[in-house]
């Protein structure tokens, strides 16, 4: 998912030159939450929205097309790769040796995703019969 993941954050800094507000809380959440449902742990019949809480439609639009095109490249690099999990397929978007062309990372795009830092509930012990 690395090449992917390195457009996605090059095609967002093109996006941020004219839409600065692409980083805003509510934006990267609603981007979060569309990588969540498409890529990592996706939903059968998901469709991205039409808007993303940009402050103008054509940046909502320009937010669509970006991550339409990302959604396409990271399923292919995640099947090729073999990233069968949620929890693969987050740790390879999550790739902070990834940086776009402007010095940016997922994070600042996306936030961070710490439910891989949580460690495994123990596993309850067996009873005998």
């Amino acid at each position: 998912m690395k090449k992917a993941l390195k457009v996605l954050l090059n095609d967002l800094d093109k996006v941020a030159e004219e839409f600065d507000e692409v980083t805003d809380t509510d934006v990267r959440e609603q981007m979060r939450d569309a990588i969540e449902k498409a890529v990592l742990d996706p939903v059968r019949g998901y469709k991205l929205p039409s808007a993303f809480g940009m402050f103008e439609p054509e940046g909502d639009a320009q937010v669509r097309a970006v991550l339409a095109k990302f959604i396409a490249a990271a399923k292919a690099e995640a099947k090729a790769a073999g990233l069968k999990t949620r929890a693969d397929r987050l740790r390879a978007f999550q790739n902070i040796d990834v940086e776009s062309r402007a010095g940016n990372f997922y994070d600042d795009y996306f936030g961070h995703d710490d439910s891989l830092d949580e460690p495994e509930p123990p596993t309850p012990p067996k009873r005998k019969s």
